[in-house]
């Protein structure tokens, strides 16, 4: 029997799961782990053809390989079901959106270990997923660049002697624009980030600093500190900072390679050998603090990171639910062309209204939230072209 650590990746077709399967393909072995489950909304039949000769179960709207029962099963449905991760040791969280949600919490009662870039199951029912973790003794362990940097600082610290808690921002694609160029910019130029290969969504959420509220969010709930901040840092090198109470402040740098924090989230609390890209090494220690800038955000240019930050205030999971059910609708209409940039905030903020005063009470319930804010959108502002 393998002595190697089982590894689940969701979402391997995207910008994450990619990143995840390139760190297992270079030092899998090494690092003691091996692929045993993958999933992909697309892509299935190429990742089937790569993968299941080698053992590795592949799950997609298709279900390659299912029997039985799960052949019955779309894939969302069959990650969203804790036999699913039978035999699995950790459970990579790269899926976009709400439909995360579910595995991810299928992932904890099935006992692995869950290694989560799905900020939605920490922002839109992040205090019951944290709880049923705590209940089945297994960690939860963020990739976001932020939130593994602060998981670092504050090992080892008692989070009572926490101040506050500075995420930075690179800026995202239009941080050197005025309002009114910003007001006119397309899609195709909200995805051209300065520093970071992301998925589309997530990177016009950086243009919209939508992303950096949804973080505060998820830092707040993670970790269990009152105080959150942003620091616009163009560099992307130090992605948190936490200030103690005492006057000591710690911080995390590393460049802006995604392989980093999901290596170290695959591996922590050991660190193993860093990456190179190439045969260039990446710049790490005092050579890479040359020339770092750190600004406040402008919640002027950038209305929707005001609107986060106050549903992140009223810390409210039903709230986080809804903000990330209309942020999803709105960044589609404006990648369709069907509303402006500054549609998006006036999308959120009114659904936020709309559905104003709701309870989550299950993470079941967040199909119907989804749902329902989406419908509400799709009527109100048109878009019915848009896939």
């Amino acid at each position: 029997m393998s002595d190697l650590k089982r590894v689940a990746v969701l979402g391997a077709s995207g910008s994450i799961g990619g990143s995840v399967l390139d760190v297992l393909a270079r030092y899998g072995e090494e690092l003691g782990l091996e692929i045993a489950l993958l999933s992909a909304r697309s892509r299935g039949r190429a990742l089937y053809d790569k993968f299941a000769a080698e053992n590795v179960t592949v799950i997609s709207d298709d279900n390659f390989g299912a029997h039985g029962r799960a052949a019955h099963l779309k894939g969302t449905e069959l990650l969203s079901l804790p036999e699913t991760y039978a035999g699995i040791d950790i459970v990579v969280n790269g899926i976009g959106g709400l439909s995360g949600t579910l595995p991810s919490f299928a992932a904890v009662a099935a006992g692995a270990k869950l290694v989560t870039a799905n900020k939605e199951s920490i922002v839109a029912a992040g205090k019951m997923l944290l709880a049923s973790a705590k209940n089945k003794g297994v960690p939860v362990i963020p990739v976001d660049s932020e939130h593994s940097a602060a998981f670092q600082c504050l090992l080892g610290e008692d989070t009572e002697s926490v101040e506050k808690i500075i995420l930075t921002a690179s800026g995202g694609a239009f941080r050197d624009l005025g309002a009114k160029e910003i007001a006119y910019a397309r899609a195709a130029d909200a995805l051209k980030h300065p520093n970071w290969k992301m998925g589309a969504k997530v990177t016009v959420d950086c243009a919209t600093l939508m992303n950096k509220g949804l973080e505060v969010i998820e830092a707040k709930r993670l970790f269990g500190v009152r105080e959150v901040g942003i620091a616009v840092h163009r560099e992307s090198v130090i992605h948190a900072l936490v200030q103690f109470k005492d006057g000591t402040s710690k911080l995390c740098m590393s460049p802006p390679d995604m392989r980093i924090p999901i290596q170290y989230a695959l591996t922590a609390p050991k660190r193993a050998a860093v990456f190179t890209d190439g045969d260039r090494a990446l710049p790490k220690g005092f050579e890479a603090l040359t020339g770092l800038t750190f600004t406040e955000p402008d919640l002027k240019r950038f209305p929707c990171l005001g609107i986060a930050l106050e549903v992140a205030r009223g810390d409210s999971e039903y709230d986080g639910a809804v903000l990330c059910a209309a942020d999803e609708a709105a960044v589609s209409l404006y990648m369709c062309g069907a509303i402006g940039f500054y549609g998006i905030n006036e999308v959120v903020s009114d659904a936020l209204d709309r559905f104003a005063g709701g309870n989550l009470s299950a993470p079941e319930e967040l199909t119907s939230i989804e749902r329902e804010v989406g419908e509400y959108i799709l009527e109100k502002y048109g878009g019915f072209g848009c896939s």
